[in-house]
Protein backbone atom coordinates (compact mmCIF):
# COMPACT_ATOMS: atom_id res chain seq x y z
CA UNK A 1 0.00 0.00 0.00
CA UNK A 2 1.20 3.58 -0.58
CA UNK A 3 2.81 5.33 2.35
CA UNK A 4 1.50 8.78 3.27
CA UNK A 5 4.14 11.04 4.79
CA UNK A 6 3.48 13.73 7.36
CA UNK A 7 2.77 16.51 4.84
CA UNK A 8 -0.03 14.42 3.32
CA UNK A 9 1.43 13.12 0.05
CA UNK A 10 1.22 9.39 -0.62
CA UNK A 11 4.23 7.62 -2.17
CA UNK A 12 4.71 4.20 -3.74
CA UNK A 13 7.81 2.21 -4.62
CA UNK A 14 6.81 -0.64 -6.94
CA UNK A 15 9.11 -3.52 -7.88
CA UNK A 16 8.81 -6.14 -10.59
CA UNK A 17 9.89 -9.37 -8.86
CA UNK A 18 8.99 -11.66 -11.71
CA UNK A 19 5.61 -12.68 -10.42
CA UNK A 20 3.09 -13.49 -13.14
CA UNK A 21 -0.64 -12.86 -12.96
CA UNK A 22 -3.51 -13.55 -15.38
CA UNK A 23 -1.75 -16.63 -16.71
CA UNK A 24 -3.95 -19.10 -18.61
CA UNK A 25 -4.00 -22.44 -16.76
CA UNK A 26 -5.17 -25.50 -18.62
CA UNK A 27 -8.35 -27.09 -17.19
CA UNK A 28 -8.74 -24.09 -14.85
CA UNK A 29 -9.02 -20.84 -16.80
CA UNK A 30 -11.99 -20.17 -19.07
CA UNK A 31 -11.69 -19.10 -22.69
CA UNK A 32 -13.59 -15.86 -22.11
CA UNK A 33 -11.54 -14.76 -19.09
CA UNK A 34 -8.83 -12.07 -18.86
CA UNK A 35 -6.12 -14.75 -18.79
CA UNK A 36 -3.21 -14.58 -21.28
CA UNK A 37 -1.10 -17.50 -22.48
CA UNK A 38 2.11 -16.09 -20.97
CA UNK A 39 0.40 -14.05 -18.29
CA UNK A 40 1.45 -10.52 -17.45
CA UNK A 41 4.08 -9.21 -15.06
CA UNK A 42 2.90 -7.76 -11.78
CA UNK A 43 4.52 -5.24 -9.44
CA UNK A 44 4.76 -5.66 -5.69
CA UNK A 45 4.46 -2.64 -3.41
CA UNK A 46 7.60 -2.33 -1.29
CA UNK A 47 6.79 1.14 0.08
CA UNK A 48 6.30 0.20 3.73
CA UNK A 49 9.96 -0.84 4.04
CA UNK A 50 11.46 2.18 2.24
CA UNK A 51 13.59 4.59 4.30
CA UNK A 52 14.59 7.09 1.60
CA UNK A 53 14.58 7.71 -2.15
CA UNK A 54 17.07 9.79 -4.18
CA UNK A 55 16.46 10.50 -7.89
CA UNK A 56 18.67 12.40 -10.32
CA UNK A 57 18.06 13.03 -14.01
CA UNK A 58 19.35 15.58 -16.50
CA UNK A 59 22.52 17.56 -17.23
CA UNK A 60 24.46 20.38 -15.58
CA UNK A 61 24.52 22.83 -18.50
CA UNK A 62 23.03 23.15 -21.97
CA UNK A 63 26.36 22.36 -23.61
CA UNK A 64 26.55 18.95 -21.89
CA UNK A 65 24.91 15.75 -23.07
CA UNK A 66 22.46 13.88 -20.87
CA UNK A 67 23.78 11.07 -18.72
CA UNK A 68 21.56 8.16 -17.62
CA UNK A 69 19.16 9.07 -14.84
CA UNK A 70 19.48 7.22 -11.55
CA UNK A 71 17.37 6.28 -8.55
CA UNK A 72 18.55 4.90 -5.20
CA UNK A 73 16.04 3.34 -2.82
CA UNK A 74 17.19 2.49 0.71
CA UNK A 75 14.99 -0.12 2.42
CA UNK A 76 14.90 -1.77 5.84
CA UNK A 77 15.52 -5.39 4.91
CA UNK A 78 15.23 -6.55 8.52
CA UNK A 79 11.71 -5.09 8.82
CA UNK A 80 10.71 -6.84 5.60
CA UNK A 81 11.77 -10.25 6.89
CA UNK A 82 14.73 -10.20 4.42
CA UNK A 83 12.43 -10.02 1.40
CA UNK A 84 15.12 -8.06 -0.49
CA UNK A 85 18.01 -10.37 0.36
CA UNK A 86 19.14 -12.57 -2.56
CA UNK A 87 20.68 -14.97 -0.04
CA UNK A 88 17.28 -15.64 1.54
CA UNK A 89 15.67 -18.55 -0.31
CA UNK A 90 12.61 -18.24 1.94
CA UNK A 91 11.80 -14.80 0.51
CA UNK A 92 8.43 -14.57 -1.26
CA UNK A 93 10.36 -12.74 -3.99
CA UNK A 94 12.59 -15.76 -4.55
CA UNK A 95 11.26 -18.52 -6.77
CA UNK A 96 14.01 -20.96 -7.67
CA UNK A 97 16.04 -18.20 -9.28
CA UNK A 98 16.22 -14.79 -7.66
CA UNK A 99 13.49 -12.65 -9.18
CA UNK A 100 14.28 -9.27 -7.61
CA UNK A 101 17.30 -8.94 -9.83
CA UNK A 102 19.13 -6.63 -12.25
CA UNK A 103 17.00 -5.45 -15.18
CA UNK A 104 13.74 -5.86 -13.25
CA UNK A 105 11.52 -2.78 -13.52
CA UNK A 106 11.02 -0.23 -10.75
CA UNK A 107 8.61 2.67 -10.38
CA UNK A 108 8.54 5.52 -7.86
CA UNK A 109 5.24 7.38 -7.66
CA UNK A 110 3.97 10.39 -5.73
CA UNK A 111 0.23 9.83 -5.85
CA UNK A 112 -0.24 8.89 -9.51
CA UNK A 113 2.68 11.03 -10.78
CA UNK A 114 5.71 9.06 -11.96
CA UNK A 115 8.86 10.47 -10.39
CA UNK A 116 11.06 7.72 -11.83
CA UNK A 117 10.60 4.66 -14.03
CA UNK A 118 13.56 2.47 -14.86
CA UNK A 119 15.30 -0.84 -14.28
CA UNK A 120 17.36 -2.17 -11.37
CA UNK A 121 21.13 -2.17 -11.92
CA UNK A 122 22.40 -3.18 -8.45
CA UNK A 123 20.96 -4.68 -5.27
CA UNK A 124 23.33 -4.41 -2.32
CA UNK A 125 22.66 -5.73 1.19
CA UNK A 126 24.48 -4.29 4.21
CA UNK A 127 24.45 -6.31 7.43
CA UNK A 128 24.94 -4.53 10.75
CA UNK A 129 25.56 -6.88 13.64
CA UNK A 130 23.93 -8.53 15.32
CA UNK A 131 20.90 -8.76 13.01
CA UNK A 132 20.16 -5.52 11.17
CA UNK A 133 20.18 -5.45 7.38
CA UNK A 134 19.52 -2.75 4.79
CA UNK A 135 18.89 -3.03 1.06
CA UNK A 136 20.22 -0.42 -1.37
CA UNK A 137 18.45 -0.70 -4.72
CA UNK A 138 20.17 1.21 -7.52
CA UNK A 139 18.32 1.71 -10.80
CA UNK A 140 18.74 3.64 -14.04
CA UNK A 141 16.58 4.89 -16.88
CA UNK A 142 16.50 3.98 -20.57
CA UNK A 143 19.64 5.98 -21.39
CA UNK A 144 21.61 3.45 -19.37
CA UNK A 145 20.01 0.64 -21.35
CA UNK A 146 21.03 2.32 -24.60
CA UNK A 147 24.57 2.90 -23.32
CA UNK A 148 24.96 -0.87 -22.95
CA UNK A 149 24.04 -1.71 -26.55
CA UNK A 150 26.15 -1.38 -29.70
CA UNK A 151 25.27 -0.96 -33.35
CA UNK A 152 26.02 -3.37 -36.15
CA UNK A 153 27.59 -1.56 -39.11
CA UNK A 154 25.05 0.22 -41.31
CA UNK A 155 24.96 3.18 -43.65
CA UNK A 156 21.70 5.18 -43.49
CA UNK A 157 20.72 7.66 -46.16
CA UNK A 158 20.41 11.39 -45.55
CA UNK A 159 17.48 12.15 -43.24
CA UNK A 160 16.23 14.60 -40.63
CA UNK A 161 17.79 14.28 -37.19
CA UNK A 162 14.50 13.01 -35.77
CA UNK A 163 14.34 10.30 -38.44
CA UNK A 164 17.94 9.34 -37.65
CA UNK A 165 17.07 8.93 -33.96
CA UNK A 166 14.18 6.66 -34.92
CA UNK A 167 16.37 4.70 -37.36
CA UNK A 168 18.93 3.99 -34.62
CA UNK A 169 16.26 2.99 -32.10
CA UNK A 170 14.67 0.73 -34.75
CA UNK A 171 17.87 -1.24 -35.34
CA UNK A 172 17.34 -4.93 -34.46
CA UNK A 173 20.36 -4.89 -32.17
CA UNK A 174 18.74 -2.01 -30.24
CA UNK A 175 15.04 -2.86 -30.63
CA UNK A 176 13.81 0.00 -28.47
CA UNK A 177 10.06 0.04 -27.93
CA UNK A 178 8.11 2.45 -30.17
CA UNK A 179 5.67 2.94 -27.29
CA UNK A 180 8.46 4.53 -25.22
CA UNK A 181 9.42 7.33 -27.61
CA UNK A 182 8.53 11.01 -27.85
CA UNK A 183 10.37 12.26 -30.93
CA UNK A 184 9.87 15.84 -32.14
CA UNK A 185 10.55 16.66 -35.78
CA UNK A 186 14.09 17.95 -36.18
CA UNK A 187 15.29 21.00 -38.09
CA UNK A 188 18.74 19.74 -39.15
CA UNK A 189 19.59 16.99 -41.65
CA UNK A 190 21.98 14.13 -40.97
CA UNK A 191 24.20 13.01 -43.81
CA UNK A 192 25.03 9.57 -45.13
CA UNK A 193 27.12 8.36 -42.21
CA UNK A 194 28.79 4.96 -42.08
CA UNK A 195 28.28 3.60 -38.57
CA UNK A 196 30.99 1.07 -37.76
CA UNK A 197 30.49 -2.20 -35.92
CA UNK A 198 30.30 -1.76 -32.14
CA UNK A 199 29.42 1.93 -32.26
CA UNK A 200 27.89 2.69 -28.88
CA UNK A 201 24.18 3.35 -29.31
CA UNK A 202 23.91 6.18 -26.80
CA UNK A 203 26.99 7.90 -28.24
CA UNK A 204 25.47 7.69 -31.73
CA UNK A 205 22.21 9.22 -30.49
CA UNK A 206 24.03 11.98 -28.60
CA UNK A 207 25.92 12.88 -31.78
CA UNK A 208 22.56 13.39 -33.50
CA UNK A 209 21.42 15.63 -30.62
CA UNK A 210 24.60 17.70 -31.10
CA UNK A 211 23.88 17.98 -34.84
CA UNK A 212 20.41 19.29 -34.02
CA UNK A 213 21.52 21.38 -31.03
CA UNK A 214 18.61 19.70 -29.29
CA UNK A 215 18.01 17.38 -26.36
CA UNK A 216 17.93 13.60 -26.09
CA UNK A 217 17.01 12.26 -22.67
CA UNK A 218 14.77 9.84 -20.80
CA UNK A 219 11.79 11.61 -19.25
CA UNK A 220 10.14 10.78 -15.93
CA UNK A 221 8.02 8.08 -17.62
CA UNK A 222 11.19 6.52 -19.08
CA UNK A 223 10.36 7.51 -22.65
CA UNK A 224 13.26 8.50 -24.90
CA UNK A 225 12.50 12.12 -25.73
CA UNK A 226 14.12 14.06 -28.56
CA UNK A 227 13.64 17.85 -28.69
CA UNK A 228 14.34 19.95 -31.76
CA UNK A 229 16.83 22.84 -31.83
CA UNK A 230 17.07 24.87 -28.63
CA UNK A 231 17.20 28.38 -30.02
CA UNK A 232 13.96 30.02 -28.90
CA UNK A 233 10.48 29.05 -27.80
CA UNK A 234 6.96 30.34 -28.25
CA UNK A 235 5.94 28.41 -25.13
CA UNK A 236 4.77 30.20 -22.01
CA UNK A 237 5.92 29.14 -18.57
CA UNK A 238 3.89 26.25 -17.15
CA UNK A 239 4.90 27.08 -13.56
CA UNK A 240 6.13 30.13 -11.66
CA UNK A 241 8.57 30.11 -8.76
CA UNK A 242 9.22 32.79 -6.17
CA UNK A 243 6.29 35.12 -6.73
CA UNK A 244 3.66 36.24 -4.25
CA UNK A 245 0.49 34.90 -5.92
CA UNK A 246 -1.19 31.80 -4.50
CA UNK A 247 -0.17 29.74 -7.52
CA UNK A 248 3.53 30.66 -7.17
CA UNK A 249 5.80 27.86 -6.00
CA UNK A 250 8.00 28.84 -3.03
CA UNK A 251 11.79 28.78 -3.44
CA UNK A 252 14.00 27.41 -0.66
CA UNK A 253 17.31 28.15 -2.38
CA UNK A 254 18.35 29.76 -5.62
CA UNK A 255 21.68 29.85 -7.43
CA UNK A 256 22.85 32.63 -9.73
CA UNK A 257 25.64 31.93 -12.22
CA UNK A 258 27.80 34.53 -13.92
CA UNK A 259 30.87 32.74 -15.15
CA UNK A 260 32.47 30.97 -18.05
CA UNK A 261 30.52 27.71 -17.77
CA UNK A 262 28.57 28.69 -20.88
CA UNK A 263 30.93 31.33 -22.30
CA UNK A 264 32.24 30.29 -25.72
CA UNK A 265 33.41 32.80 -28.33
CA UNK A 266 34.94 30.29 -30.72
CA UNK A 267 32.89 27.30 -31.90
CA UNK A 268 34.40 24.54 -34.02
CA UNK A 269 32.26 21.88 -35.72
CA UNK A 270 33.93 18.94 -37.45
CA UNK A 271 31.34 17.43 -39.78
CA UNK A 272 31.60 13.65 -40.09
CA UNK A 273 33.33 13.00 -43.41
CA UNK A 274 33.98 16.71 -43.98
CA UNK A 275 37.15 18.16 -45.41
CA UNK A 276 37.57 21.17 -43.11
CA UNK A 277 36.46 22.27 -39.66
CA UNK A 278 33.67 24.85 -39.60
CA UNK A 279 34.55 27.68 -37.23
CA UNK A 280 32.53 30.64 -35.99
CA UNK A 281 34.18 33.21 -33.72
CA UNK A 282 33.55 36.61 -32.20
CA UNK A 283 36.59 38.89 -32.08
CA UNK A 284 35.10 41.38 -29.61
CA UNK A 285 34.27 38.66 -27.10
CA UNK A 286 37.72 37.09 -27.51
CA UNK A 287 39.38 40.45 -26.86
CA UNK A 288 37.39 40.93 -23.67
CA UNK A 289 37.38 37.40 -22.25
CA UNK A 290 40.11 35.53 -24.06
CA UNK A 291 39.51 32.65 -26.46
CA UNK A 292 37.00 30.13 -25.12
CA UNK A 293 36.38 27.22 -27.51
CA UNK A 294 33.43 24.87 -27.77
CA UNK A 295 34.18 22.03 -30.19
CA UNK A 296 32.41 18.92 -31.42
CA UNK A 297 33.91 16.18 -33.60
CA UNK A 298 32.30 13.75 -36.07
CA UNK A 299 29.00 15.62 -36.09
CA UNK A 300 26.70 13.68 -38.48
CA UNK A 301 25.43 16.62 -40.56
CA UNK A 302 24.85 16.41 -44.31
CA UNK A 303 26.91 19.41 -45.48
CA UNK A 304 29.73 21.69 -44.37
CA UNK A 305 27.26 24.58 -44.66
CA UNK A 306 25.07 22.90 -42.04
CA UNK A 307 28.11 22.63 -39.78
CA UNK A 308 28.80 26.32 -40.27
CA UNK A 309 25.19 27.20 -39.45
CA UNK A 310 25.36 25.10 -36.26
CA UNK A 311 28.58 26.84 -35.22
CA UNK A 312 27.01 30.27 -35.76
CA UNK A 313 23.91 29.26 -33.80
CA UNK A 314 25.97 28.11 -30.82
CA UNK A 315 28.19 31.20 -30.98
CA UNK A 316 25.17 33.51 -30.87
CA UNK A 317 23.91 31.81 -27.69
CA UNK A 318 27.17 31.56 -25.80
CA UNK A 319 29.54 34.33 -26.89
CA UNK A 320 28.72 36.57 -23.91
CA UNK A 321 28.51 35.57 -20.23
CA UNK A 322 25.01 35.96 -18.85
CA UNK A 323 23.79 36.56 -15.34
CA UNK A 324 21.30 33.74 -14.98
CA UNK A 325 19.47 31.63 -12.49
CA UNK A 326 21.08 28.23 -12.81
CA UNK A 327 19.49 26.24 -9.97
CA UNK A 328 16.48 26.40 -7.66
CA UNK A 329 15.05 24.12 -5.02
CA UNK A 330 11.72 23.79 -3.29
CA UNK A 331 10.12 21.41 -0.83
CA UNK A 332 6.79 19.66 -1.02
CA UNK A 333 6.37 20.50 2.68
CA UNK A 334 6.55 24.21 1.81
CA UNK A 335 4.04 23.96 -1.03
CA UNK A 336 0.29 23.87 -0.47
CA UNK A 337 -1.31 20.65 -1.66
CA UNK A 338 -2.90 22.51 -4.58
CA UNK A 339 0.61 23.00 -6.02
CA UNK A 340 1.73 19.38 -5.69
CA UNK A 341 0.40 18.19 -9.09
CA UNK A 342 2.36 20.98 -10.82
CA UNK A 343 5.61 20.58 -8.89
CA UNK A 344 5.68 16.77 -9.09
CA UNK A 345 5.17 16.61 -12.86
CA UNK A 346 7.75 19.22 -13.90
CA UNK A 347 10.35 17.63 -16.15
CA UNK A 348 13.38 18.31 -18.32
CA UNK A 349 12.63 20.75 -21.19
CA UNK A 350 9.68 22.38 -19.40
CA UNK A 351 9.64 26.18 -19.42
CA UNK A 352 9.23 27.89 -16.04
CA UNK A 353 9.42 31.42 -14.66
CA UNK A 354 11.66 32.26 -11.70
CA UNK A 355 11.51 35.45 -9.63
CA UNK A 356 14.01 36.58 -6.99
CA UNK A 357 13.18 39.54 -4.73
CA UNK A 358 15.83 41.58 -2.88
CA UNK A 359 15.66 43.81 0.19
CA UNK A 360 18.51 46.04 -0.97
CA UNK A 361 20.20 47.17 -4.16
CA UNK A 362 18.59 47.63 -7.57
CA UNK A 363 16.52 46.29 -9.10
CA UNK A 364 14.48 44.95 -6.18
CA UNK A 365 13.31 41.96 -8.21
CA UNK A 366 14.53 39.90 -11.13
CA UNK A 367 12.39 37.52 -13.23
CA UNK A 368 13.67 35.07 -15.82
CA UNK A 369 12.06 32.53 -18.10
CA UNK A 370 14.21 29.40 -18.14
CA UNK A 371 14.31 25.77 -19.28
CA UNK A 372 14.54 22.91 -16.81
CA UNK A 373 17.68 20.91 -17.65
CA UNK A 374 17.82 18.55 -14.65
CA UNK A 375 15.50 17.34 -11.90
CA UNK A 376 16.37 15.69 -8.59
CA UNK A 377 14.18 14.38 -5.75
CA UNK A 378 15.39 13.60 -2.23
CA UNK A 379 12.61 11.96 -0.23
CA UNK A 380 12.85 11.07 3.47
CA UNK A 381 10.19 10.75 6.19
CA UNK A 382 10.88 14.37 7.18
CA UNK A 383 11.09 16.14 3.81
CA UNK A 384 10.76 15.94 0.03
CA UNK A 385 13.27 18.34 -1.50
CA UNK A 386 13.07 18.95 -5.26
CA UNK A 387 15.89 20.68 -7.14
CA UNK A 388 16.06 21.92 -10.72
CA UNK A 389 19.09 22.82 -12.85
CA UNK A 390 18.18 25.58 -15.29
CA UNK A 391 19.16 26.64 -18.80
CA UNK A 392 18.74 29.89 -20.69
CA UNK A 393 15.85 30.37 -23.07
CA UNK A 394 14.84 33.10 -25.48
CA UNK A 395 11.06 33.32 -25.31
CA UNK A 396 9.38 34.90 -28.35
CA UNK A 397 5.88 36.18 -28.92
CA UNK A 398 4.17 35.46 -32.23
CA UNK A 399 4.57 38.18 -34.88
CA UNK A 400 1.30 40.09 -35.40
CA UNK A 401 0.79 41.82 -38.73
CA UNK A 402 0.31 45.62 -38.50
CA UNK A 403 1.35 45.50 -34.83
CA UNK A 404 4.95 44.31 -34.43
CA UNK A 405 8.00 45.89 -35.98
CA UNK A 406 10.12 43.87 -38.44
CA UNK A 407 13.26 44.46 -36.33
CA UNK A 408 11.66 43.47 -33.01
CA UNK A 409 13.95 40.78 -31.58
CA UNK A 410 11.29 39.61 -29.12
CA UNK A 411 8.85 38.32 -31.75
CA UNK A 412 9.01 35.68 -34.43
CA UNK A 413 6.92 33.70 -36.88
CA UNK A 414 5.18 31.03 -34.80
Amino acid sequence: MPKTLKWGQAYSVLLDVGQVVNQFILDTSTLDSQAALDGTGDFVDATEYVLSVAIQRGRSTQTDQFSPGSCRVLADDRASGRLFDPANTASAWYEGSFDLAPRRAIKVLAGTAELFVGAITDLDITYEQPNLSFASIQSADALYELSRTALTAFNPSSQLTSARVSAILDRPEVNFSTALRDISTGMATCGTVAYADNTNTLSALQAVAIAEDGRLFANRKNQIEFNERIAFTFSTAIASFGGTASNEIPILAIGVAYGQETLFNRVQIDVDGGTAAQVASDAASQTQYGVQTLSFSNVPLDTLAAGSALAENLLTKYKEPKIRFDEISTSLNACGSALWPTVLTLDVSDVIEVTKRYDQGLPLSRTETVFIEAVSHDITPSDHRISFKLGQVKALAAFILDTNQLDDVDVGLG
